[in-house]
């Protein structure tokens, strides 16, 4: 293949230079390592370079530790994938995580695999053979994943073993990632986060592979989970980060939202990561919701990305429900330039051919209409800010033919326009405030007077090892709230609710960590139970005190609910 820069690639970089913020420096640069990676792979072949080939498919394995004896909560670990194709013990993906119990994530060509778990017992900051605590296979094979995900792969954690692959993993210089309870480890992360970078995102673009070696399981939240908050899921477009939504995310009230991001390789294969959106949010495999609905705010290409997840539902009684779509200049139609950088570019991008307005992907969007319960808001952006505009009527970057597509509209329950460009319309005041307005209509599971007794706070609990970290941290979040509600103060959102105060009432036996634990809690704790029984009025909420009976102000605390 031919890389020499001439007036047809100079023509190809002007084409593609409408897809912003690509540049022809840029462009050329990663147009030089996918040569460099096509020659290594024909001189001396490996799965480890050969997932770095855009002409080239991998598959995404998501997957989770299972540690039921706890034996590694708070231990160092690492998932690894071998493979002898190419090879003879070939490591071709690897995650850090924190504590078992976590879920991981893998971006592997075709193959078959050893999945080995290593935990850092001797605390070297190494994984040797003698540390696997956890052994799996799998075979990636398109007749066996056709949309080339495999989930929910789970690798049990028991007693060291000796592996079968030679060689020490050492840990990444600097790695200290924030562990989660909820979360796969290095998912809670503030905007600011280098791996939010520009250089990370636009490594995205050109080099998904890897992209995904720093951001392996495409999911982050800006805090620990929370059940009572409804989350809204924020997804970027071409080159983009979570770091794009900013502007909204300040302005969120964080008392009843939490936002997560899908932060994914934007130059990948489309429908991949639809079926990997699926299967991340709204299956209800990976992410349980329940009855709590689920808002979701796409910017640009984001936009068809999700819609095609949507097209992925099942009508299953489990999966999570979009109550609330937003998409945010999204080229619903695709994109023209799309079409002309498939045909002239020195590389072409997976997502490039799904955006050829042509495609199969772009022209299956629409055959099935959006469900019932789906509320779509299409807002579009009018304002070219470009001296020199040619061409059709566009926002700068995606033309309005596009963005009103009129499947889409037919769709829509609305459409508005607003008068930024394409990136501009993100920090948008009057599209903010429309949008928050609309976030406003999604009720969650939570009452308001629940709420407003979840923001009355919690207890601090001592890290003595009487309770478990779970328990700890929704005592210490929200347990005025669990101590109402195990006294019907506050009435149950769901059947789990149910059975926790009928356990805490002693009307059935505590089945679960948190009903034993709270439990004793309250027995050992009957001063703060009675305090905030005393200042809570009768329909629970703690805003304000109520006035305190004589039996308050004389009575002894109640040992549990059954004397109070």
């Amino acid at each position: 293949m031919d890389y020499t820069l001439n007036k047809a690639a100079i023509k190809a970089c002007l084409l593609l230079a409408v897809l912003p913020p690509l540049s022809s420096c840029t462009y050329l640069k990663h147009t030089s390592a996918q040569a460099n990676y096509s020659r290594i792979q024909d001189a001396s072949p490996s799965q480890v370079n050969l997932k770095h080939l855009l002409d080239r498919e991998t598959f995404f394995v998501i997957g989770k530790t299972l540690d039921d004896s706890g034996d590694y909560a708070d231990l160092p670990l690492a998932v690894a994938a071998y493979s002898d194709k190419y090879r003879q013990n070939e490591r071709v993906g690897t995650m850090f995580l924190t504590g078992g119990g976590t879920h991981f994530g893998l971006n592997l060509p075709e193959g078959q695999y050893d999945l080995l778990v290593y935990a850092d017992i001797n605390g070297d900051h190494a994984f040797d053979p003698s540390e696997v605590v956890g052994m799996s296979d799998i075979l990636l094979d398109g007749s066996i994943y056709p949309d080339r995900i495999s989930g929910q792969v789970e690798i049990p954690l028991s007693n060291r073993q000796d592996s079968i692959r030679p060689g020490t993993i050492s840990r990444p210089e600097g790695f200290e990632a924030r562990p989660s309870l909820y979360y796969p480890t290095g998912s809670i992360r503030d905007l600011d986060d280098p791996l939010f970078s520009e250089n990370v995102a636009t490594l995205g673009l050109y080099d998904p592979a890897s992209f995904l070696e720093h951001a392996p399981t495409m999911f982050y939240a800006l805090e620990e989970d929370t059940a009572h908050k409804i989350p809204v899921v924020f997804v970027h477009g071409a080159d983009g980060s979570p770091r794009s939504f900013e502007p909204i995310v300040s302005r969120l009230d964080r008392n009843r939202y939490k936002p997560w991001f899908f932060y994914y390789p934007s130059g990948g294969d489309l429908d991949q990561l639809a079926d990997f959106f699926y299967n991340l949010f709204l299956s209800g495999k990976v992410i349980t919701l329940g009855k709590m609905p689920l808002i979701v705010v796409a910017h640009s290409m984001g936009g068809i990305v999700v819609r095609e997840a949507i097209n992925k539902y099942e009508g299953r009684s489990g999966e999570n429900r979009i109550e609330l779509l937003v998409t945010i200049a999204s080229p619903l139609g695709g994109h023209p330039a799309a079409a002309s950088g498939e045909k002239h570019g020195l590389i072409v991008l997976p997502a490039w051919r799904d955006l050829n307005p042509d495609s199969r992907f772009i022209q299956q969007l629409y055959e099935q209409p959006l469900p019932a319960f789906v509320n779509h808001q299409l807002f579009y952006a009018y304002s070219n800010p470009d001296l020199l505009k040619a061409g059709e009527n566009s926002d700068g970057v995606v033309p309005l033919s596009s963005q009103l597509h009129p499947d889409a509209q037919k769709q829509a329950s609305r459409t508005f326009g607003f008068d930024s460009g394409h990136v501009d319309i993100l920090s948008n005041e009057q599209m903010i405030d429309h949008l928050l307005e609309l976030m406003a209509g999604v009720d969650g599971v939570f009452t308001e007077e629940s709420l407003a007794a979840i923001a009355a706070g919690g207890f601090s609990v001592p890290s003595n090892g009487d309770y478990s970290p779970t328990t700890a941290h929704l005592i210490g979040y929200a347990g005025k709230y669990l101590v109402l509600l195990a006294h019907g103060r506050i009435a149950p959102v769901d059947a789990q609710q149910e059975h926790f105060v009928r356990a805490v009432q002693g009307e059935v036996a505590a089945s679960t960590e948190l009903e034993r634990e709270f439990i004793g809690f309250m027995e050992e704790h009957a001063d703060l139970v009675h305090d905030v029984l005393c200042n809570a009025h009768p329909d629970g909420i703690t805003e304000a005190p109520a006035p305190q009976s004589p039996a308050c102000r004389t009575s002894t605390p109640p040992a549990n609910p059954s004397d109070s």
